[in-house]
């Protein structure tokens, strides 16, 4: 005699007041982050989402963290250098990507972000409401903020420094991640704040996090090295369409050794489009008839032409 089939439906969708609580955070972030794409704030994902949430992988493999829900990552698409957390999701802007001269400095500005989440420095859940977004378009920045209290970058900023220096025990994020080439893009971007004021005043976030723990030497004298960039020119990695807001990273061919006066770092440099023909495609011929025209009249065939 067969068992008699059980429903276990009931059990299955039972949660936990925990788990209630983060399904109740995630719709929030849900709203949120589908609120600031349909407006064209955030671009929808793609490539550069992937490498972003590569980065952080590695940060919590090296960690051993296991956070849920996952740590997913968007970019903003404005060109002002900022980067915020709608609770598990990460968010830098292209501006900021296009600036940051390598790998081992987008590690540290995600580690800071990627801190933010671990601490369980949490997203107004009162956004899980459908009603708290409808606002005009043109109130976005005044209605959205994801600043942090002080108290709050404090306690990123040091587990920030505590997921580097875990990460840095492996091997090969030892050789890629060159910190030292990271604290020479927060000297830079602190040398220079005065005269970019605009473009390091966040909309949604907060300044590009500055961490002092870093445990690396700066060189001594970076005019020696050529190669030595600390920071890349507005659109230096990212290039967006205007047409649907996705983004793509640049493949452009390698360069050789950069001049002093071409390393530009938080510049505009030239804008150079590329154009191409709209075409449409061309009619075909219609051929020539091979058989002999009739006489409308009789309905014979016509006399040849002598």
């Amino acid at each position: 005699m067969e068992a008699p089939v059980q429903d276990d439906t009931k059990t299955a969708n039972d949660l936990s007041p925990i788990q209630a609580q983060r399904s109740w955070d995630r719709q929030a972030e849900d709203n949120v982050i589908d609120r600031l794409e349909r407006i064209g704030l955030i671009a929808p994902k793609g490539e550069v989402d992937k490498a972003l949430e590569t980065v952080v992988n590695n940060l919590e493999v090296t960690n051993n963290i296991d956070l849920d829900p996952d740590v997913r990552c968007r970019v903003m698409t404005t060109t002002t250098l900022e980067s915020y957390t709608v609770g598990h999701t990460i968010v830098l802007s292209r501006g900021l990507i296009d600036v940051l001269p390598d790998e081992a400095s987008l590690a540290t500005i995600i580690a800071h972000e990627l801190s933010h989440a671990i601490l369980g420095h949490r997203l107004d859940s009162s956004l899980a409401f459908f009603d708290q977004l409808l606002i005009e378009d043109k109130e976005t920045f005044r209605h959205f903020g994801f600043q942090r209290t002080p108290e709050e970058e404090d306690a990123a900023n040091k587990k920030a420094a505590e997921l580097l220096a875990n990460a840095l025990k492996n091997p090969q994020l030892a050789k890629s991640w060159q910190l030292a080439n990271a604290s020479l893009f927060f000297q830079a971007l602190q040398t220079r704040q005065k005269e970019i004021p605009n473009l390091i005043s966040a909309h949604l976030g907060d300044r590009v996090p500055v961490i002092g723990a870093l445990r690396t030497s700066l060189p001594t004298d970076q005019k020696q090295d050529p190669q030595m960039i600390t920071a890349l020119p507005i659109g230096g990695r990212v290039k967006l369409d205007p047409w649907n807001d996705k983004l793509d990273l640049i493949k452009s061919k390698p360069i050789g050794a950069v001049a002093e006066r071409e390393k530009m770092p938080f510049e505009v440099t030239p804008f150079m489009p590329y154009l191409t023909r709209y075409t449409t495609e061309a009619a075909k011929p219609i051929a020539a008839s091979a058989t002999t025209p009739t006489d409308p009249k009789t309905g014979e065939a016509a006399p040849g032409k002598p």
